[in-house]
């Protein structure tokens, strides 16, 4: 069996190291990209099984990225990264879960597991992303829907889990 293969994008050098670490010690193959263009090149030459994507980005921000990859290959699930609580509905309408940088690398985790199960229909081991988020003290709070239209949509920023309906 192959190894899934996810593409984390961002122009922050430290976080790209930070993340390819992490995810390949959960048996990933991690490609990565400094920048919206870069990805995209990577996206269309490579099997992806997953996308992060850091919103805020030089050249070409996170939201216009994930409207490129969309168009190319719409099955594959893209998870948004910012340092922003929370962006308007339009520049969420082609992720399919947005995670805020405050969130632990448990969550991010968690959600990318929770991707790969929702998109390829396999389970996928591990602790359920909302679970963990459950277990923080902060109350969770709904969050309006991402625009996207595959099955059900899912947030978390600041502690807070939100699933939201299609």
């Amino acid at each position: 069996m192959r190894k899934r293969t996810i593409l984390c994008v961002d122009d922050y050098e430290a976080c790209l190291i930070a993340r390819k670490i992490l995810l390949e010690d959960e048996g990933y193959e991690v490609l990565t990209a400094p920048d919206g263009r870069s990805g995209l090149q990577l996206f269309q030459s490579h099997s992806v099984d997953v996308v992060i994507l850091d919103y805020q980005m030089p050249g070409m921000n996170g939201d216009v990225v994930a409207c490129q990859m969309k168009t190319l290959k719409p099955e594959v699930p893209i998870l948004l990264l910012s340092a922003h609580h929370s962006l308007p509905e339009e520049k969420l309408k082609f992720i399919d879960v947005f995670v805020s940088k405050d969130e632990s690398v448990q969550v991010l985790s968690a959600a990318v597991r929770e991707l790969l199960s929702r998109f390829s229909g396999r389970s996928v081991g591990g602790t359920d992303w909302q679970d963990l988020l459950s277990r923080q003290s902060e109350p969770h709070k709904p969050v309006r829907d991402s625009g996207h239209d595959q099955g059900s949509r899912m947030a978390a920023r600041a502690g807070q889990s939100m699933k939201t309906a299609p």
